[in-house]
């Protein structure tokens, strides 16, 4: 038995199915251009889509662009947010810890030694752009300028009194990778000591001359004024210093050896901690084997 409308003739339901054909097939064409079933139009003060495109643009100046977002994303992906507040060498050995890649290992490296609370101040040391997001909204207007109290005007610096004033704290850091010779490398990598975690770093720290010296997992920071004396030494006997730190019986010194071959001895005013994190071995001294010992020598 057919079944059909009761309330129209099959002439007008036939004309009505092909009406609403669009709407049940999802076509994306009308099914009939008639006046009647066009979409109605955008009012003339009505903004469109390609209108609003225009006025927004692909990109602003303030806005980073796709490479730079992909980029920073990489950065972060391979820093853990618990290492910070943290400074350059933990967030290499972070960075390296994360399998991140050796070029990106090696912009890190080449940031400033200091100590970074999040990932973005490593973006922005490394380079980056920093992300500032702009608001469409009306310029608040200026403001009068008011003239400053005569109390807070600063007087002018005489040149005599210029000249006592200090200069300015060294703040670009030098950097000394150690030189690993084949078997030294075998030997110290299985305990972490690798050319990304073994390293020497002579710079500013908060308004003060540093040196640090990390090898694998363990370290030694000292003011640069704590260092005594520093000579050349070598060659080593391997079997005494090859693979982690070494401490001597005599003197208690310690060395951070990649080679045989030659290194520099440093020697402190104080004690420094190095081989415990209690601290409760201390060392008078401390034997490096840079690969620019000269240099290393030079900026001590």
């Amino acid at each position: 038995m057919e079944r059909g409308s009761n309330l129209h003739t099959p002439r007008v339901d036939e004309e009505l199915q092909d009406e609403v054909q669009s709407l049940i097939t999802g076509a994306p064409v009308e099914a009939r251009a008639e006046e009647g079933r066009e979409k109605e139009g955008p009012a003339a003060d009505e903004p469109t889509p390609e209108s609003v495109i225009a006025e927004i643009g692909e990109g602003t100046p303030t806005s980073l662009s796709h490479t730079e977002v992909v980029a920073r994303s990489e950065l972060a992906r391979h820093l853990r947010p618990s290492i910070f507040p943290a400074d350059r060498a933990a967030i290499v050995a972070c960075a390296a810890d994360e399998h991140a890649p050796p070029d990106l290992v090696a912009q890190i490296e080449a940031i400033d030694d200091e100590t970074y609370a999040n990932v973005q101040q490593v973006w922005e040391a490394m380079g980056g752009r920093r992300e500032e997001r702009t608001h469409h909204a009306e310029e608040p207007a200026e403001p009068a300028e008011v003239p400053a109290p005569a109390a807070v005007l600063t007087a002018p610096v005489e040149p005599s009194e210029r000249a006592r004033q200090p200069a300015s704290p060294l703040r670009r850091s030098q950097r000394f990778g150690f030189r690993f010779s084949p078997v030294y490398a075998l030997a110290g990598a299985s305990f972490g000591i690798t050319p990304l975690t073994a390293h020497v770093t002579v710079g500013d720290r908060d308004g003060e001359l540093w040196l640090s010296a990390r090898f694998g997992i363990w370290s030694v920071a000292t003011p640069l004024r704590n260092v005594a004396s520093v000579e050349q030494s070598g060659p080593y006997r391997w079997f005494k210093t090859i693979g982690p730190p070494r401490v001597s019986f005599r003197d208690r010194g310690l060395t951070f050896a990649t080679n045989a071959s030659e290194g520099l001895c440093i020697r402190f005013h104080d004690p420094v901690r190095g081989i415990d994190v209690l601290g409760l071995v201390k060392h008078r001294a401390l034997t490096v084997t840079v690969d620019d010992v000269s240099g290393l020598e030079a900026a001590l």
